[in-house]
């Protein structure tokens, strides 16, 4: 495999060649998918598999010379066309001794949660009674409720324990024991409990020359930072870690060509630059100045985020988490894995501050706003500055030699690479001003031109060294001067003449007053998909579309009330991926982030037909474009092929809002004035609400594809993680006396951590059941339960039985299952000219008796090399796709079909085409048929999802037989709300088991959802690198014309809005949207003015 795998792969430079999966005619709808009688193609899935590990490292290679030497390896290519370069020959590769098993989406469980670092704490745990310790583990798991599965936990894991003994809880005192825990927890140091701090911030006087007064926060609650890196890479989860970063590159099997892949930290750009800095210039401390051990880089990945832990009341805790980037992202987004560290809890300024400060500041009624926000910046870079300690700066400088699992000692220097935050953290991170004159965290972009995302002006500003954020040492301390020692106020003429212009404030930033001039805060920051636009962009345009169908019916809710009910009528879909609509979707009422993305995902069936022509369209040519921005944005896997793509897609979004903004103003420019030039007369009783593209979330949407080029996938360092790890910090609030709630949350999760540490968990039976039966038919296509609890004999299952779905049942069975039997290399149902009746007379159930069950679950290799499964259940998630026979230019790459039984049986088959006459167990699904729409046409140019609707019953192949090996996963149909229901495909009202036992009719049409996930997305772009099994049936479309047609005519005029308002939006997310008590009846409603005219 050598001669096919460069020794230091380039870039590709070739364009993939844009053929449009959908943009095509679809074939004849006969009743079923076209040229019935070519049957559904062998889905041969390609097993997930690592990278080929590395080859034993010859004493040889290992040189310890003073000359620079670089010995760079690429690894063999994998059966998926990858392989890695790494730029330094590693000497360990974790990913050597992953399973099939490692490389499966599983639903998380709770293993050891911490590290071994809290090894003298063993002591304490070897003294106690086998029975003691199971209960202080059960009692310390974090859960608060008595529920079913507690219970059933108490019993599996304590009172059933081989070891389990009641003499041993003879005189047991819970509070005693953990105060014995809490005891031996605190000898360990700083890295195994956390430690409270008091943070001084110095309050300016206001006096001239006259000193600023020291003020002390008390409550931070903190590790050691260097000993929680040391924990990170002892712990359980080191055997994982990945010392030597590479690069991850992919021979396409469209071009063979080579391009560069980006998923992990680990093997982003950034990695690379810090290690090679490293390796070069990496300074060894002053006792150790010949040291030889390897040097690594300790990646940290910081998020910080401050909740409310409870719904109501102020009760509220701001913690901060760090995550060795070392580790892969699949195994950080476990919530149970551990690899989600709690490094801090920030304190609050507490409500004697504003008694010690009105005392003390003599113009404290004035200014009393701008010294709580100076003093608030203040407590978070003191934090920060604690936080550095004098411990990791010698760690950052020096490094910190660790002893690794394997049990080599390793030089590790830790680099800040990411800070997840939402944006008010954002600004104090950096230390600008919130709404400022340039707003963006990472750019010197002014406000006024925030909005032109998507033109090539806002490319280069972008990339402009001028425009590039760093911090102002110099400005800022001649602005604390003037403050701290000439009693300027905050918001003074002095100060604002010398931080204003790029919205600076008067706190000194911790990172650079720790790790030097040469870092910039700035960098760190990443992008944020749940806040920038989850609950960012995407609601606010949401909303504005709410607004825009009460406008067209004069403020009337009819056209809500019917999106409403749209929404509710929508099939759920996969393990929380769709889930069940809000009664009123329209409201938006406590809904989180995950559900702003379900509304998104099955938008466009939903809104089509609400608005009258042509905004019917442009509606959808605007939604489109959102979903697929959205579905690439979250991949976890990326190639330069689609970042590509989704720059692109950045360029088109910002193109149409833009249009939509420029329609608007011309709209209003025209309604402006009488037809005799007079002022037109603003009306009294409505109030126009326009949709602001003024703001920072919609600019930061420019910066995704950089960011996913420097530190890996947005998955890596999304909000998310933060927002789940808050799960737990709620839970343990709850076993708290309310009072110094912080102090108790870490007392508590120090004694988790402890406890889950040093013994192994015991899990829920019932969770180990779970984990088992689905890693151990991760290889297979499917798995179906060998369950006979429900028997169906064959011949009363048919007898006097009207229902059309039964036609010809066993006829079409026995055909199906002897294509199977006599080694046939397809699936299907048109056999009569290979099979006669004495051949059907020779197949024979065992007992004419089959078994009938609900579910099965279907595997299948994901976009992103790891494997997975579909639950297809006959109740609730009945629809699966197979892969299309048809290779000719414009077919459609899959089919569909709604399965209406899954069943197994016995049969035996006999005669002179009988490969082998024992009985045998056989599986398949009884399915009806979907065929695509005939006539129609789809994709990203037309702004159309694939459209497919149910086989007439007239058809012979409306229903049939499936091999359940030839799924390729299961699909999310969603209905065509505008074409209704009919009973023109199935001619009867009465019970069928071709539907829903209260359904009485069919939706007419389907929309194939492709926007569901980013796996399905991935498969009909024909970016999966891990669908093998469709490699080149579909390949990208080219840019859709709009966006061309906006290029040509953008140097027009000036794309700023002049009619703008100068406010940025609002960091409160809830005042960001409309509220769900807004009244509608302010907004316009002249139909004539309705759709983009609005926006």
């Amino acid at each position: 495999m050598d001669d096919i795998c460069p020794a230091s792969p380039t870039p590709s430079t070739h364009d993939p060649s844009p053929v449009s999966y959908s943009e095509i005619s679809m074939p004849s709808w006969s009743g079923c998918p076209s040229c019935r009688h070519r049957n559904p193609r062998r889905n041969n899935q390609t097993l997930p598999e690592p990278v080929s590990s590395l080859p034993p490292l010859p004493l040889s290679a290992i040189r310890w010379i003073t000359l620079y030497v670089l010995d760079r390896f690429t690894s063999v290519i994998n059966v998926f066309g990858v392989w890695r370069y790494y730029p330094r020959r590693p000497h360990h590769d974790s990913d050597s001794f992953l399973s099939l098993d490692d490389l499966a989406s599983k639903p998380a469980t709770f293993k050891q949660l911490s590290s071994s670092i809290l090894d003298g704490i063993t002591s304490y745990i070897s003294n106690l009674q086998p029975t003691v310790r199971l209960l202080l583990q059960w009692a310390n798991n974090g859960q608060t409720s008595k529920s079913i599965g507690q219970i059933n936990e108490l019993v599996d894991t304590v009172l059933l324990a081989p070891n389990f003994d009641a003499q041993d809880l003879i005189g047991f005192d819970a509070r005693r024991e953990h105060a014995r825990m809490d005891k031996a927890i605190a000898t360990l140091g700083l890295g195994a409990h956390f430690r409270e701090t008091c943070v001084q911030i110095w309050v300016p006087s206001g006096i001239p020359h006259c000193p600023p007064l020291p003020y002390l926060v008390p409550g931070l609650l903190h590790r050691s930072f260097t000993s929680l890196i040391t924990e990170m890479f002892t712990g359980p989860l080191a055997k994982h870690m990945h010392y030597a970063p590479f690069e991850l590159w992919h021979q396409s099997p469209h071009t063979n060509k080579s391009e560069r892949i980006f998923s992990e930290l680990y093997n982003s750009d950034a990695f690379l630059a810090k290690n090679e800095a490293i390796q070069r210039r990496g300074a060894l401390p002053p006792d150790d100045p010949n040291c030889k051990r390897e040097k690594v880089v300790a990646a940290l990945q910081i998020a910080s985020d401050a909740t409310h832990y409870t719904n109501f009341g102020n009760a509220k805790g701001w913690p901060i988490y760090v995550m060795a980037g070392n580790l892969s992202k699949y195994i950080c987004a476990q919530p149970g894995s551990g690899a989600l560290h709690h490094l801090a809890y920030i304190p609050s300024l507490p409500d004697s501050f504003k008694d010690f400060a009105s005392e003390n500041h003599p113009k404290w009624k004035s200014q009393s706003q701008q010294l709580l926000t100076h003093c608030r910046r203040e407590l978070i870079h003191g934090v920060w500055k604690i936080i550095l300690d004098d411990d990791f700066m010698h760690a950052y400088r020096y490094g910190i030699v660790i002893k690794c699992h394997d049990g080599i000692e390793r030089r590790f220097y830790p680099r800040i690479f990411t800070y997840s935050a939402d944006y008010p953290e954002k600004v104090l991170l950096v230390t600008i001003r919130d709404k400022g004159l340039c707003p963006c965290p990472t750019c010197l972009v002014p406000k006024s031109k925030l909005d032109q995302l998507g033109l090539k002006r806002d490319k280069n500003l972008r990339t402009d060294n001028r425009t590039v954020r760093r911090y102002i040492v110099e400005q800022v301390a001649l602005a604390r001067d003037a403050i701290y020692r000439l009693g300027h106020s905050i918001k003074s003429e002095v100060v604002d003449r010398l931080l204003k212009p790029f919205s600076g404030v008067p706190t000194e930033n911790a990172f650079v007053a720790r790790l030097g001039l040469d870092f910039n805060p700035s960098d760190m920051l990443t992008v944020d998909l749940l806040h920038e636009f989850e609950i960012g962009v995407w609601k606010s345009l949401f909303t504005h579309l709410i607004r825009l169908l009460y406008a067209a019916r004069g403020g009337s809710d009819e056209l809500v009330t019917e999106l409403d009910r749209r929404y509710r009528q929508v099939l759920t879909f996969g393990n929380g991926t769709i889930r069940n609509f809000a009664k009123n979707s329209s409201e938006m009422k406590k809904l989180a982030a995950r559900d702003f993305e379900d509304l998104l995902q099955c938008a466009i069936p939903i809104f089509e037909g609400l608005f009258p022509d042509p905004h019917d369209r442009q509606i959808a040519k605007l939604l489109y474009p959102t979903a697929e921005w959205h579905g690439l944005a979250k991949m976890r896997i990326h190639t330069e092929g689609s970042l590509k793509l989704l720059d692109e897609l950045t360029f088109e979004f910002g193109k149409l809002m833009q249009t939509a903004a420029r329609q608007r103003r011309q709209a209003q420019k025209q309604t402006s004035t009488v037809e005799n030039g007079a002022p037109a007369k603003a009306p009294l009783s409505r109030r126009s609400m326009k949709f602001n593209l003024n703001t920072p979330k919609f600019h930061f949407l420019g910066d995704y594809v950089r960011h996913i080029r420097n530190f890996g996938t947005t998955d890596s360092y999304s909000t998310q993680l933060s927002e789940v790890a808050h799960r737990l910090l709620k839970s343990l609030y709850k076993l708290t006396n309310k009072k110094d709630a912080n102090k108790q949350i870490a007392q508590k999760y120090s004694r988790m951590m402890a406890l889950q540490s040093t013994m192994p968990y015991q899990q829920d039976c019932m969770a180990e059941r779970a984990e088992a039966a689905v890693s151990g038919h991760l290889q297979d296509t499917h798995y179906i339960s060998k369950s006979r609890n429900t028997p169906v004999p064959i011949f009363a299952f048919m007898q006097n039985d009207t229902d059309p779905a039964k036609k010809n049942f066993l006829h079409l069975l026995k055909n199906h299952l002897l294509g199977r039997l006599t080694g046939r290399t397809f699936d299907g149902d048109d056999t009569d000219s290979l099979f006669d009746d004495e051949d059907r007379n020779n197949l024979r159930f065992i007992n004419n008796t089959m078994f009938r069950v609900n579910t099965m679950r279907t595997y299948y290799t994901t976009y992103d090399m790891r494997r997975a499964y579909d639950t297809i259940s006959t109740r609730s998630h009945p629809f699966v796709m197979v892969l299309s026979p048809e290779t000719e230019p414009g077919a459609h790459p899959f089919w569909y079909a709604s399965v209406i039984g899954v069943f197994h049986a016995d049969v035996q088959h006999t005669g002179p085409k009988s490969r082998d006459c024992s009985p045998k167990r056989v599986e398949f699904l009884w399915v009806r048929w979907l065929g695509v729409e005939p006539g129609y046409k789809s994709g990203r140019k037309l702004a159309c999802l694939p459209k497919i609707g149910f086989v007439v019953e007239d058809d012979e192949f409306a229903f049939g037989f499936l091999d359940p090996s030839l799924v390729v996963r299961g699909c999310h149909l969603l209905p065509s709300f505008v074409d209704g229901r009919t009973n023109e495909l199935l001619h009867t009202t009465g019970p069928t088991q071709a539907r829903p036992p209260q359904e009485t009719d069919d939706w007419m049409n389907y929309y194939v959802n492709i926007f569901v996930d980013c796996d399905m997305l991935s498969r009909y772009l024909g970016i999966g690198i891990g669908h093998q099994e469709a490699a080149g049936r579909i390949q990208l479309e080219e840019p859709s014309d709009i966006a061309e047609e906006l290029e040509a005519a953008e140097d027009d005029g000036p794309r700023c809005p002049d009619d703008m308002s100068d406010d940025s939006e609002s960091d409160n997310e809830d005042i960001d949207s409309l509220s769900a008590n807004e009244d509608f009846d302010n907004d316009t409603g002249d139909n004539d003015d309705l759709g983009f005219d609005d926006l």
